[in-house]
């Protein structure tokens, strides 16, 4: 029910920090308390450098404006807080109809204050230009209006979650926008916000963002500057996180306890939050994985821990069917069917449920399908994602003892993108976006508008997965803000993940973050995660305004 754009970008995002493979990184002297830093990061890839793309609501949009735009509230990634921001408070008026009402005294970076006719302006905006509409926010909304200090939207029927995406949405400035003869092609190379950061220098080597004087909250920030270098290869990301250029990366780095943290445990650290999980997205339009019987054995005959330790180096713990990041499982997670369908490595029992499907070797140990012929199937991943690569030869490999011939394809990005949107896939290992709430993670995953015949483009639901039931539970969630009605609709889209296995969870998806405090201090961590970094996430505001000089 979502549009793909925001899903989709946020996948290749992640990704991107898997290719990059990090190295040592040597702390420079900290400055004088009068004379900070700039902020230097290490988190977007250049192609072969950066291209000025400014606009919030363009897929291609570089990650600074993150610090620039503000939300109407900001929601917490890690345990679903709500934190009101540019709007001070909400409340459904009915069920189809959400108000919120904006802050006073808040200045747009030209001097002129925020207004109400801003925030409907940009949802305007993203109705007259839906290829700017990322999240889908118009999916169910039918108008936006306003009357004093209140902003009000209506939808054409009931759907709660959407304040989620409507919350969410950066607000943009009425009278430089109103001029743009295009907005989907705008750049926006002089951005009027609201943030506490504004645009000082850009180039395809890097581009430097520089306190606010007019940001309303003025006396939360403490960073004077910040610098985000572009990473051209592994090579150059190697480099510059060796001699120390970086404060904060988003690098796949193998042994990072060994090779970094443990060279300065005072100023070098990194946590790594797990989020929704990696998954083996099997195409249930084909033979053998239309058949429950055929997913089941897959589960079971993959080893998680296996995958865990040496795909993933450790870094991605194994995951279970529930899809919920660990952080929600003590609000969500039905523990009952976690019990019932475990889906340990048991080689044995995927043996048995081969069987039950009348599948049989021959005396070379082949499984043979229909029509004879052993059984060969293919699992899709991007060339150079060197962690996934190897996590599809585990799984090759496991297969293979129970006699399937697994062959493991490494094409370009965006062929792979093409091949699981299209259906046009065996199997492929891919991970959905990380989102705060339960309904927002199984929607993507399941609901059938996210999903499209073979051959069209399917948003999310690459397995093409396509249940009235579950249809049905994803609307009643819609439905309701009822807290215990929305658990009673979450426990039961579990049963079908674990009952009917849409698709194979492996390993949780984790977001790589390392950092150095010998500069800034501040950073939430595993014992404080206040919020849940790097940079693709929306709790970017919330971490700069926690950060502060070394003392």
């Amino acid at each position: 029910m979502r549009n793909p754009s925001i899903s989709a970008r946020a996948m290749v995002l992640a990704s991107t920090a898997l290719l990059l493979s990090g190295g040592l990184a040597m702390a420079a002297p900290r400055a004088a308390a009068k004379s900070q830093p700039p902020l230097t990061l290490g988190i977007e890839f250049g192609s072969p450098g950066f291209t000025e793309n400014f606009n919030p609501f363009s897929p291609t949009h570089l990650l600074g404006d993150s610090y620039m735009y503000e939300p109407l509230y900001m929601v917490n990634m890690l345990n679903g807080k709500q934190s009101p921001w540019l709007a001070t408070s909400y409340q459904w008026v009915t069920s189809t109809e959400l108000q919120f009402t904006i802050r006073k005294g808040v200045k747009w970076s030209n001097g002129k204050p925020l207004t109400p006719a801003d925030v409907v302006y940009t949802f305007d905006l993203l109705h007259r230009y839906p290829a700017l509409d990322l999240n889908g926010v118009w999916t169910d909304m039918k108008s936006v209006s306003a009357k004093g200090d209140v902003v009000t939207f209506k939808f054409s029927k009931p759907n709660i979650p959407d304040w989620y995406f409507i919350a969410t949405t950066y607000i943009v400035n009425k009278a430089q926008w109103s001029h743009i003869a295009n907005p989907t092609k705008f750049t926006n190379p002089s951005p009027v916000v609201t943030g506490p950061y504004v645009l000082a220098h850009f180039s395809a080597e890097s581009y430097t963002l520089k306190a606010n004087p007019l940001y309303w909250q003025k006396a939360r920030v403490h960073v004077p500057a910040i610098t985000s270098m572009a990473l051209t290869s592994n090579t150059t990301a190697d480099l510059q996180l060796a001699e120390g250029k970086f404060d904060q990366a988003a690098l796949f780095t193998p042994n990072i306890q060994k090779v970094y943290a443990r060279v300065n445990p005072k100023f070098y650290h990194y946590w790594y939050p797990q989020g929704v999980p990696v998954n083996l997205f099997m195409n249930l339009t084909k033979y053998p994985f239309n058949h429950l019987k055929f997913r089941q054995a897959v589960a079971y005959a993959i080893s998680r821990p296996n995958i865990s330790k040496n795909g993933e180096y450790g870094y991605m713990l194994p995951a279970n069917q529930s899809q919920l990041p660990p952080t929600m499982q003590a609000q969500w997670l039905d523990k009952s069917l976690q019990a019932k369908y475990p889906y340990r490595y048991d080689p044995a029992k995927a043996a048995q449920l081969l069987r039950s499907m009348g599948l049989k070797k021959n005396s070379q140990g082949q499984l043979l399908g229909p029509g004879g012929k052993q059984l060969t199937i293919s699992i899709e991943v991007p060339t150079g994602w060197t962690d996934y690569i190897q996590d599809c030869q585990i799984i090759a490999s496991s297969l293979g003892k129970l006699g399937i011939k697994v062959q493991v394809e490494t094409p370009s990005v965006s062929t792979w993108t093409n091949d699981t949107e299209t259906g046009h896939f065996d199997m492929a290992l891919n991970r959905l976006t990380t989102y705060p709430n339960p309904y927002l993670i199984y929607d993507q995953l399941l609901s059938s508008q996210n999903s499209a015949p073979v051959g069209q483009v399917a948003s999310t639901n690459w397995e093409r997965w396509r249940n009235p039931k579950t249809n049905q539970l994803l609307l009643k969630y819609q439905e309701t803000s009822n807290p215990k009605a929305q658990k009673a609709v979450v426990n039961q889209l579990q049963q079908i993940l674990y009952r009917q296995l849409p698709v194979v969870s492996l390993v949780w998806g984790t977001s790589f973050n390392e950092y150095q405090t010998n500069h800034y201090v501040g950073w939430p961590t595993a014992k404080q995660g206040y919020a849940l970094p790097p940079y693709y996430f929306p709790d970017t505001l919330s971490i700069i305004l926690h950060l502060r000089p070394r003392p």
